[in-house]
């Protein structure tokens, strides 16, 4: 039983045994007749699906040898060709693609140096003594409502409660006024060597110089302020 062939490859070998008949049984050394190169040139020039049935010449071609292996050896230098010219433009696309990434990168790299994430902050740290102080939001100062000064720049805020303060979570803000918080923060705090102390991080150099209170409360009660200024 005859081996079953696929019907691209029985093609493909029907096709090479055309030419191959027509390449050798139509000698033509002489040349009679022939069209001339650049006639061949613009047939074997034409597109892959174009049909040479209907022209003239084609009959020729396909019974001399000669102009046959010619069209062919112009057929197969055009695909050449387009190959070639696929490639470049291929190249060019990646190479395209490449220099819009390393554009990309570079700029995104300059907006994160020019606007670093938090992660990236260096935070100060600072203690800020709660213990002791009053309560206030008024105008007038004293040596016990003397406000606390903080720097405008990233700061860890080291902050000790209140005596007997107890444990738990917190919440801490920066505010102008009582409805007008500028940062917040939260934290949770522990008693360590009878202190109650908790950390939070904020970054002050988003707010301008001048006078603010420390807001602290343990969650869900009230807050209790204290001035601050920023300088």
């Amino acid at each position: 039983m005859p081996r079953h062939e696929p019907p691209n490859s029985q093609f493909d070998r029907l096709k090479k045994q055309l030419q191959d008949s027509i390449l050798n049984d139509y000698p033509n050394p002489e040349r009679k007749g022939c069209p001339g190169d650049a006639l061949l040139k613009e047939l074997a020039t034409r597109p892959l699906d174009d049909s040479l049935e209907g022209n003239p010449h084609w009959n020729h071609i396909t019974h001399c040898s000669e102009c046959y292996r010619e069209f062919l050896r112009l057929r197969a230098e055009r695909r050449r060709k387009a190959k070639a010219r696929l490639a470049m433009i291929g190249l060019a696309a990646s190479t395209a693609a490449v220099l819009i990434a390393v554009a990309f990168l570079a700029v995104r790299e300059s907006t994160r140096q020019k606007h670093p994430q938090n992660t990236e902050l260096v935070f100060r740290r600072r203690i800020v003594d709660l213990a002791g102080r009053a309560i206030t939001r008024s105008e007038g100062v004293n040596e016990e409502t003397k406000p606390i000064v903080l720097q405008p720049e990233p700061e860890e805020l080291v902050i000790r409660l209140p005596f007997a303060s107890k444990e738990g979570a917190y919440e801490v803000r920066i505010e102008k006024s009582a409805d007008h918080p500028l940062l917040s923060a939260t934290g949770q705090a522990r008693i360590e060597n009878g202190t109650t102390a908790l950390t939070a991080k904020m970054d002050l150099s988003k707010i301008e110089p001048g006078s603010y209170f420390i807001c602290v409360r343990r969650v869900p009660w009230d807050w209790t302020c204290y001035p601050v200024v920023v300088r």
